[in-house]
């Protein structure tokens, strides 16, 4: 038997309800804890300082009284209060909702950026444009040579390639930055 069972026994062995099998096992708990003697004591105990309290008697409209009061309260909770709603919400749930939204858009609005800052691109040409582009010589056909004709043929050392001098090529005639305003 574990603690659990004895504790839901002890009514029943106070006051004589057990069987003999189970009696024998409460006994036998209570000879390997004896903790649970204290325990069956205080039971004892609470129980004889219940049965000497003097009784409490009620008026004989006690009963209905306290029916009636159950009746009212529950209607009262069944009466629905009616108020004025928006859309399901209460006035002042949808004003907050409300000044929410409105936030929101003004938020918006303000890290949108402005269409003056925007850069717009307008890849249509006009036929003078289109007129004033110069017109290229055609490049000369050239015979093609696998690489390996080419390797073949050639009579400088791949290999001889100087490190100390290293080669800078100019570009500023070519490139234009955003920012540069050249002439």
């Amino acid at each position: 038997m574990d603690r659990y069972q004895f504790e839901d026994l002890i009514s029943d062995y106070i006051e004589n309800n057990l069987s003999m099998s189970q009696r024998k096992q409460v006994e036998a708990y209570l000879e390997e804890n004896p903790e649970a003697k204290h325990q069956i004591k205080s039971v004892k105990q609470a129980m004889a300082s219940m049965k000497s309290m003097p009784g409490i008697s009620t008026s004989a409209e006690f009963m209905n009284n306290l029916n009636r009061r159950i009746t009212s309260e529950k209607e009262a909770k069944s009466v629905v209060k009616s108020t004025r709603s928006f859309a399901g919400y209460t006035p002042l749930m949808a004003s907050l909702s409300a000044v929410v939204v409105i936030a929101v858009v003004m938020l918006g609005l303000e890290f949108m950026p402005e269409s003056s800052n925007q850069a717009t691109f307008t890849p249509a040409m006009t036929e003078q444009q289109i007129n004033d582009l110069p017109v290229l010589p055609p490049k000369p056909v050239l015979p093609l040579k696998t690489n390996d004709s080419m390797l073949a043929e050639s009579e400088e050392d791949s290999t001889n390639y100087d490190e100390d001098t290293p080669v800078k090529r100019n570009f500023d005639d070519k490139i234009q930055l955003v920012g540069d305003k050249r002439p």
